[in-house]
């Protein structure tokens, strides 16, 4: 718990002190991102005007699926153990054959 407390002190001086430079975390830094926007819809003064959480949607669909996209790959792990991991080089493997095939498009 201390190594999560510590990630998501990370996340929330970079959100709030260094918004302007790029993230150093990803998922971590979107759920500390969902956090502070629904800490500031629930505390904003009522004269105060905030950020309209335009945001607070997108980021809050990611995550939720990320997290079924982490459940898919658990149920796939327990039913059909470490062959559940052959799959992800079968894909990549038919992505670049797709790729490779298709007729290139020249500007003329």
């Amino acid at each position: 718990m201390v190594l999560v407390a510590a990630m998501a002190i990370q996340n929330a001086v970079h959100r709030v002190h260094l918004g302007s430079a790029p993230p150093s975390t990803l998922m971590t830094g979107t759920t500390t991102q969902i956090m502070i926007d629904l800490a500031d819809r629930i505390y904003t003064r009522q004269g105060e005007m905030g950020q309209p959480g335009s945001r607070l949607v997108p980021m809050s669909t990611n995550v939720l699926v990320f997290a079924i996209g982490c459940g898919a790959a658990a149920v796939l792990y327990a039913r059909f153990g470490v062959w559940c991991f052959v799959l992800p080089p079968i894909v990549a493997a038919i992505s670049v054959i797709v790729r490779v095939t298709e007729p290139t498009k020249r500007n003329s």
